[in-house]
């Protein structure tokens, strides 16, 4: 119940109150004036012994120094204004009545306010008992957090969480007990806002909660990897802060469908653009934490970061499936049907492929199904192309109706530029974030995908896309590479529309957002491997083509995530005519590169 309902729920007891006493007035049955003496002692000694209760209570367990709750929070929570301007009022009547020597209705009025300010009293400790400890301190904190989320959420659409003044309370409640390596009090705050996501009534408030989610999980994250906080805070509060990202980014769907006001009507864009921030974070961590065991092995904080949120793209992966395989969902889960929307997989699904992509190949079954209306069932570990699968079912452009009843494939197609266009800047986002090679992965980690050697793995990241002949010739790669790097504003491409989703919801990450133009060595790539997976040949005659520094960067990048051969030196170091002699003559270069792309398709 929120504060507002309790507080008019208390008035309505001094209101019944007095009504009663001017009922006893009215028929005659008034108080004398010789008991109003007994009244005011008994209101005083009732109020005293209340007030002496909360006061030790207070004592024995209120933190003077809290940021959150506030002292105002814990008075307004527990209705003390109210008793105590009911209980004042108990005893000054009374007395009044006692010494001018009057009953009637004033005397009345005193047995009425005794009786409220009793009720009041005891509602009032038992209030106080409940916020102070055990579940009941929970749900207040949790109803606490939410109310602080609604008052943020007058001031319109999140844009910068840590500077809204709503949540200034409570995020420095989570600031102190980082500064201050609480674990159990940073379990506690991720919890409050984490547990009441589905509860949200309005979608303004759901998406700040999304926006809050999303900014905590990065904020644990890199506080344990870069701030000495310990580990163990990463266990405890990742998982509830991802799991409350999945919840509350349903509810945002719930307030927006179909069933939402006209002017609040979106689609599942909206929530899967949070989702797919929320795995771009996991990526990051994963990937800051394997770099950080690198070079000591043994960071424990590292460890227990890469375990936290080992299933956590998994969890999303099988909750916006909307028949995923071997997982059933229960009556509360959230995303019980999955993602509906071709628009909103392609833009979760692009964030999915950022830091290294892991479970980026049942994104794609994801795909296939929703864009299609049917399941992919072959394998593409085997060489199996779910795009080729796609163009068979719905053709290039997606004109064609499989087993869908609506023509938003069509749309969301036409709208990326085409499959082909879909596939390679997928396939160059993948490229783009794949971990240096070098890295051995952490223990107990070697046979998952986010970090095996295994040679195998590393290639389907690559083939899953490449395997999709859709450049037929150098003079195609070349144009779709002219056309990707430049990004003119009225060319259509899968990154503006992923940039148009996430730029209307208003609230991104620190992480920033690059589109194929920013990283022309893994566009690059992109475009070369597909032509080598089908046309060898023609692959070489695309690399003899292309402008030398395209070639320095994308062998540079070659280097630092396909091969465990020679040196891996960041790509910018190189990203010049003049610095890419450090690689080798122009020939040197070109075979090299050549041979690189080769080795891992093979």
């Amino acid at each position: 119940m929120s504060a507002k309902r309790k507080l008019v729920l208390r008035s309505l007891v001094v209101v019944v109150a007095a009504v009663g006493a001017v009922g006893l007035w009215a028929a005659g049955e008034s108080v004398s004036a010789a008991k109003a003496g007994v009244l005011w002692q008994l209101g005083l000694g009732l109020f005293t012994a209340l007030l002496t209760a909360q006061t030790i209570v207070f004592a024995v367990s209120a933190d003077p120094e809290t940021v959150w709750p506030s002292f105002l929070d814990l008075v307004e929570e527990t209705g003390l204004v109210l008793w105590l301007t009911t209980g004042t009022f108990s005893v000054l009547l009374p007395a009044a009545a006692d010494i001018t020597g009057r009953g009637g209705l004033l005397a009345d009025l005193s047995l009425g306010l005794v009786v409220a300010q009793l009720i009041l009293g005891i509602d009032s400790l038992q209030a106080l008992l409940r916020v102070l400890a055990g579940e009941g301190r929970q749900l207040f904190l949790a109803r606490l957090a939410s109310e602080d989320l609604r008052r943020a959420a007058r001031s319109g659409r999140p844009v910068r969480v840590d500077r809204a003044h709503a949540l200034a309370g409570y995020l420095g409640a989570v600031e102190t007990a980082i500064d201050s390596a609480d674990v159990a009090a940073l379990g506690q705050r991720m919890t409050e806002v984490a547990r009441q996501a589905r509860d949200d009534e309005h979608a303004e408030v759901a998406r700040w909660r999304l926006a809050l989610l999303t900014y905590l999980i990065e904020r644990v994250g890199r506080a344990v990897l870069y701030h000495d906080l310990t580990g163990d805070a990463a266990r405890v509060a990742l998982p509830h802060l991802i799991d409350g990202a999945l919840h509350s980014s349903y509810r945002l769907t719930e307030l927006t469908g179909t069933g939402a006001a006209s002017e609040d009507h979106v689609s599942e864009v909206e929530a899967a653009v949070t989702l797919g921030q929320v795995c771009r974070v996991i990526g990051w961590l994963q990937q800051a934490a394997h770099e950080r065991l690198q070079e000591r092995p043994d960071d424990v904080s590292a460890r227990q970061v890469i375990s936290s949120v080992a299933k956590g793209r998994l969890r999303i992966v099988q909750f916006v499936d909307p028949d995923p395989p071997g997982f059933y969902r229960q009556a509360e889960d959230p995303w019980p049907y999955g993602l509906s929307d071709p628009a909103a997989v392609l833009v979760w699904l692009w964030s999915m492929c950022e830091f290294g992509g892991s479970w980026v190949g049942s994104g794609l079954y994801v795909l296939a199904e929703v864009i299609t209306g049917e399941k992919f069932y072959g394998n593409y570990w085997n060489d199996e192309c779910i795009f080729t699968e796609i163009e068979r079912r719905i053709g290039a452009d997606g004109s064609r109706r499989h087993r869908t009843e609506d023509g938003r494939a069509a749309e969301v197609v036409a709208a990326c530029g085409g499959l082909q266009t879909v596939a390679l800047e997928l396939c160059a986002t993948v490229i783009a974030g794949l971990r240096n090679t070098r890295f051995t992965p952490p223990a107990g980690f070697e046979q998952d995908p986010t970090f095996s050697t295994d040679r195998r793995y590393l290639r389907s990241q690559i083939t899953m896309f490449a395997t999709y002949d859709c450049l037929p010739d150098p003079d195609g790669a070349l144009n779709w590479l002219s056309t990707a790097l430049s990004q003119f504003p009225t060319q259509r491409s899968l990154w503006r529309t992923v940039d148009t989703a996430v730029s209307a919801v208003g609230h991104p990450g620190t992480l920033d957002l690059h589109g194929p133009d920013a990283r022309p060595a893994a566009t690059t790539l992109a475009a070369l491997c597909c032509l080598q997976m089908h046309r060898p040949d023609d692959a070489r005659e695309f690399v003899d083509r292309l402008p030398e520094p395209l070639v320095a960067g994308a062998l540079q990048l070659a280097r630092f995530s396909l091969t465990i051969d020679g040196p891996a030196e960041p790509v910018m170091l190189t990203w010049s005519p003049r610095m890419a002699d450090r690689l080798g003559d122009r020939p040197a270069r070109r075979q090299e590169l050549l041979d690189i792309i080769e080795a891992i398709l093979r």
